[in-house]
Protein backbone atom coordinates (compact mmCIF):
# COMPACT_ATOMS: atom_id res chain seq x y z
CA UNK A 1 0.00 0.00 0.00
CA UNK A 2 1.25 3.27 -0.80
CA UNK A 3 -0.94 6.20 0.44
CA UNK A 4 0.27 9.65 1.81
CA UNK A 5 -0.24 10.25 5.35
CA UNK A 6 -3.35 12.76 6.11
CA UNK A 7 -4.28 13.88 9.43
CA UNK A 8 -8.07 13.26 8.95
CA UNK A 9 -8.53 9.60 7.36
CA UNK A 10 -12.70 9.95 8.29
CA UNK A 11 -12.79 12.95 5.20
CA UNK A 12 -10.59 10.93 2.78
CA UNK A 13 -11.71 9.21 -0.35
CA UNK A 14 -10.55 5.89 -1.14
CA UNK A 15 -10.48 3.77 -4.37
CA UNK A 16 -9.66 -0.05 -4.45
CA UNK A 17 -8.25 -1.74 -7.32
CA UNK A 18 -8.00 -5.32 -7.14
CA UNK A 19 -6.47 -7.44 -9.78
CA UNK A 20 -3.74 -10.03 -9.99
CA UNK A 21 -1.38 -7.61 -11.55
CA UNK A 22 0.80 -10.41 -13.51
CA UNK A 23 2.32 -8.74 -14.40
CA UNK A 24 1.18 -4.55 -13.48
CA UNK A 25 1.13 -2.76 -16.37
CA UNK A 26 1.32 1.21 -18.00
CA UNK A 27 -3.17 0.20 -18.70
CA UNK A 28 -3.43 -0.42 -14.88
CA UNK A 29 -1.65 2.96 -14.37
CA UNK A 30 -3.60 4.86 -16.65
CA UNK A 31 -6.92 3.29 -15.18
CA UNK A 32 -6.34 4.15 -11.78
CA UNK A 33 -5.13 7.79 -12.54
CA UNK A 34 -8.39 8.47 -14.70
CA UNK A 35 -10.72 6.56 -11.77
CA UNK A 36 -9.29 8.72 -9.25
CA UNK A 37 -9.80 11.85 -11.29
CA UNK A 38 -13.40 11.31 -12.40
CA UNK A 39 -14.55 10.46 -8.96
CA UNK A 40 -12.38 12.72 -6.96
CA UNK A 41 -10.55 10.26 -5.20
CA UNK A 42 -7.82 11.26 -2.64
CA UNK A 43 -6.08 7.86 -3.17
CA UNK A 44 -6.40 4.73 -5.09
CA UNK A 45 -5.16 1.73 -3.38
CA UNK A 46 -3.76 -1.30 -5.50
CA UNK A 47 -5.03 -5.05 -3.89
CA UNK A 48 -3.05 -7.82 -5.31
CA UNK A 49 -4.77 -10.49 -5.34
CA UNK A 50 -2.93 -13.27 -3.06
CA UNK A 51 -4.71 -16.61 -4.93
CA UNK A 52 -6.55 -15.25 -7.95
CA UNK A 53 -8.99 -18.25 -7.95
CA UNK A 54 -10.40 -17.08 -11.42
CA UNK A 55 -6.93 -18.06 -12.91
CA UNK A 56 -5.99 -21.23 -11.43
CA UNK A 57 -4.76 -23.99 -14.23
CA UNK A 58 -4.78 -21.33 -17.07
CA UNK A 59 -1.36 -20.61 -16.71
CA UNK A 60 1.73 -20.32 -14.21
CA UNK A 61 0.87 -17.17 -11.61
CA UNK A 62 3.98 -15.14 -10.30
CA UNK A 63 4.05 -15.82 -6.63
CA UNK A 64 2.08 -12.78 -5.34
CA UNK A 65 5.07 -11.34 -3.23
CA UNK A 66 6.79 -10.79 -6.40
CA UNK A 67 3.50 -8.94 -7.78
CA UNK A 68 3.31 -6.69 -4.53
CA UNK A 69 6.78 -5.66 -4.94
CA UNK A 70 5.94 -5.23 -8.70
CA UNK A 71 3.14 -2.91 -8.12
CA UNK A 72 4.83 -0.98 -5.70
CA UNK A 73 7.59 -0.32 -8.47
CA UNK A 74 5.13 0.74 -10.41
CA UNK A 75 3.47 3.30 -8.23
CA UNK A 76 6.86 4.51 -6.51
CA UNK A 77 7.82 6.55 -10.09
Amino acid sequence: MVAPEVKDSRSRRIGLFGGTFDPPHIGHLVTAVTVRHLLNLDVVLFVVAGSPWQKEGTRSITPAADRLAMVQAAVAG
